[in-house]
């Protein structure tokens, strides 16, 4: 069965070819090339501040999910968020992504994972009571059955998940946009993140918060504003104050 091959491919030099490894271990099934990658593998390089695989045909930056069970994670963590992704994994909450922000993307930003609408709805509204400048973004889910909403053309932000659950033959020889752009459903979704998460969820809710700024603006001209006004200190106060504040979460005990 063909690995998931987003978690396993490098760049040739000055060539837009990829390869598998030689040295990967074989599977028997989707679950044991994605643990492999999220608790074994993880990103190869930390450059710059920035995790990350490879480099795709585009230039974009592809990295793998890592697992907070795995003894990996703090490698796998960039610097900018890594006080406050450990300070949540200690409060018992579920994280999947986090960025501390590039110069193709300023954006600083940690995604939390929830069993129920409840808890997430909860989350928000204790994070908002402590008032840190942080801002939310619900729209990183982009299954068959709940796909993302279109992000205005003027916005530099926002993310959408991309996984691969199971390759079949004709995605895995794809170029890596092509796979990257394959549809995937719930029930993918939930395996995949139950491998990460170490839990056994049949539903997730996720949501991801920034600070500082928005990741899409209200407005075009809140987006030019951002854009000749950006300052760095006020995410990096956002930062602070959160870090600063998230002892005082109620523990994630599902």
């Amino acid at each position: 069965m063909p690995l998931p091959k987003t978690f396993y491919e490098y760049q040739i030099p000055y060539e837009h070819q990829y390869h598998q490894e030689s040295n990967e271990p074989g599977f028997t099934s989707p679950e044991d090339g994605h643990r492999h990658a999220m608790f074994v593998k993880g990103n190869d390089h930390l450059i710059d501040g920035r995790t990350y695989c490879f480099q795709d045909e585009d230039g974009n930056y592809v990295s793998t999910f890592v697992s907070q069970y795995s003894s990996i994670i703090k490698d796998n963590l960039e610097p900018g968020v890594k006080e406050a992704v450990l300070a949540l994994h200690k409060k018992g909450y579920l994280t999947f992504t986090s960025c501390q922000g590039h110069d193709d993307s300023k954006h600083r930003y940690i995604g939390v994972l929830f069993n129920t609408k409840q808890q997430k709805a909860d989350f928000i509204k204790e994070m908002n009571d402590f008032d840190c400048d942080i801002y939310w973004y619900d729209n990183v889910i982009n299954t068959v059955e709940r796909p993302c909403h279109e992000i205005p053309w003027w916005c530099n932000g926002g993310i959408t998940l991309h996984i691969v659950w199971d390759n079949s033959e004709i995605w895995h020889k794809a170029p890596q946009q092509r796979r990257r752009n394959r549809p995937y459903t719930d029930q993918d979704l939930t395996k995949f993140w139950n491998v990460q998460t170490c839990r056994n969820y049949q539903h997730y809710e996720a949501i991801v918060f920034s600070f500082g700024y928005p990741m899409v603006d209200k407005s075009i001209w809140q987006r030019i504003h951002k854009y000749l006004f950006y300052k760095q200190t006020k995410v990096e106060i956002s930062y602070k104050d959160f870090c600063n504040k998230v002892n005082k979460l109620t523990d994630y005990l599902a």
